[in-house]
């Protein structure tokens, strides 16, 4: 049941989707996936298996957030606030696309130059705390599965991803967690980051990610 949020979120998405043929699909992407190769790279992933995918990186968040809370500084590498409001802005990013694209509106897409935007939101969130920083990757993070609830799978361009689904997953499963292992890596414990790093490469390849997911983190 989608909750007063989704709807704000959404609640234009509804109408269409429940008046769009299943011929139109085409309105929400913004390359050239075409119906066969969406349902080739696909095959085995499921709606279920994707929120799951995102509801188990929720909880692994939150118990990091918790964790840092009491990390003592560190010389080098990003702080944990800094992190997670990383995290948050590329889900925000992803948001306004998938909002745009429900809209029928031309999608923006990834930013061209990533470093460069990636430095200046670093630079404009150094004074964020870890506590509002998770707060908005949390935020952010139901908003997409709001709208992937609403929306469903189907073809849409995001780095190497074909389908909603598979943006979710490249934005909000496997990015975070790339983020999390560099973090313990930095910080001495290179055991616990490998260890992130295979479990979820895993977890991966138990639901049929397709390789244009799994090339992200291999």
């Amino acid at each position: 049941m989608l909750g007063s949020r989704a709807s704000r979120l959404v609640s234009w998405v509804i109408v269409k989707t429940k008046t769009r043929s299943k011929n139109s699909s085409s309105e929400l992407t913004r390359g050239s996936a075409d119906s066969a190769e969406y349902g080739d790279g696909m095959a085995g992933f499921t709606d279920l298996e994707i929120t799951s995918l995102l509801e188990s990186e929720r909880e692994t968040e939150r118990r990091f957030v918790a964790e840092a809370a009491t990390e003592p500084d560190y010389p080098g590498g990003w702080s944990a606030g800094l992190l997670m409001a990383h995290i948050a802005s590329w889900r925000h990013r992803l948001r306004d696309a998938l909002i745009e694209a429900s809209r029928g509106l031309p999608v923006s897409g990834p930013p061209a130059d990533i470093d460069r935007v990636n430095a200046a939101q670093l630079a404009g969130d150094a004074r964020v705390s870890l506590e509002e920083a998770a707060a908005r990757a949390d935020t952010r993070l139901a908003d997409l599965l709001d709208l992937w609830a609403t929306l469903g799978d189907r073809p849409f361009s995001w780095f190497t991803a074909k389908t909603i689904g598979e943006a979710l997953v490249r934005n909000s499963y496997i990015h975070p967690r790339r983020h999390l292992a560099e973090h313990y890596v930095e910080r001495g414990d290179q055991a616990r980051g490998a260890r992130l790093k295979s479990e979820t490469l895993a977890e991966l390849r138990r639901v049929g990610a397709p390789e244009s997911v799994m090339s992200v983190w291999t």
